[in-house]
């Protein structure tokens, strides 16, 4: 067995050990808190700062029961001579019922898709709310990720929103969840994903990253009334 090879089967088994340990404490814990009250993604706001907003088609039938949200959002927001940019929020109330948050590598390959790049990035955002009149600055650590299907490109940035946290790590996802639901009893939580094109050009990366990161730091404000901290 190669060292990839190793390391590979090493990270599988802590994964697959966190799991089961997230099985066993959610379905040992208390039933579900109440969460505080939230707006609907459906509300989320069509302009955002300098970008304008249109939905999309919504998930087949089959792809929604496999995500086993509550409730998802998919937009795709433009503006002015810059490529697009596709919005995909899926909340889950409770986790406790088999529907669980997953990294959203789980399903590209099944879409064609395969991650050429991965790596964490950080993103300074203004974590008040939009009628806030003191604004805070947050630092968060979010995936960066490269896919491709062909001679297409793309770049995502993803990250699990849950519970007044931004998470990169799936590992560190599940920890705080197994905690979460023993000290508190929620279990909610939310998958946030942006994707942009990528060109040919060797800076393209760079100018979608740069895309992307502008496009966060306009939404990330106003994400506070829709997923509950």
């Amino acid at each position: 067995m190669t060292q990839h090879s190793s390391v590979s089967a090493a990270r599988l088994g802590l994964l697959a050990g966190v799991f089961c340990a997230t099985a066993a404490i959610l379905g040992s814990a208390r039933v579900d808190a109440d969460v505080p009250t939230r707006a609907p993604l459906r509300s989320f706001p069509i302009r955002v700062a300098a970008w304008h907003g249109q939905a999309t088609a919504d998930l087949k039938a089959q792809e929604a029961r496999i995500l086993g949200a509550d409730e998802y959002l998919t937009r795709v927001y433009s503006q002015a001579a810059t490529e697009p940019v596709a919005l995909f929020i899926a909340y889950y109330g409770s986790q406790r019922t088999g529907a669980v948050i997953h990294s959203p590598l789980n399903c590209l390959p099944g879409a064609g898709w395969q991650p050429v790049e991965r790596q964490r990035t950080v993103v300074d955002v203004d974590s008040a709310a939009p009628d806030d009149p003191s604004p805070r600055g947050r630092r968060i650590e979010i995936n960066r990720v490269l896919i491709q299907k062909g001679e297409e490109r793309q770049l995502a940035f993803y990250w699990y929103h849950e519970r007044g946290r931004v998470i990169a790590s799936e590992y560190a996802s599940r920890v705080y969840l197994m905690l979460d639901a023993a000290r508190y009893g929620r279990t909610d939580g939310a998958l946030v994903r942006v994707l942009t094109p990528v060109g040919a050009d060797p800076g393209d990366i760079d100018r979608s990253a740069s895309r992307l990161v502008s496009f966060v730091q306009a939404i990330f404000p106003g994400l506070t009334g829709y997923l509950p901290s």
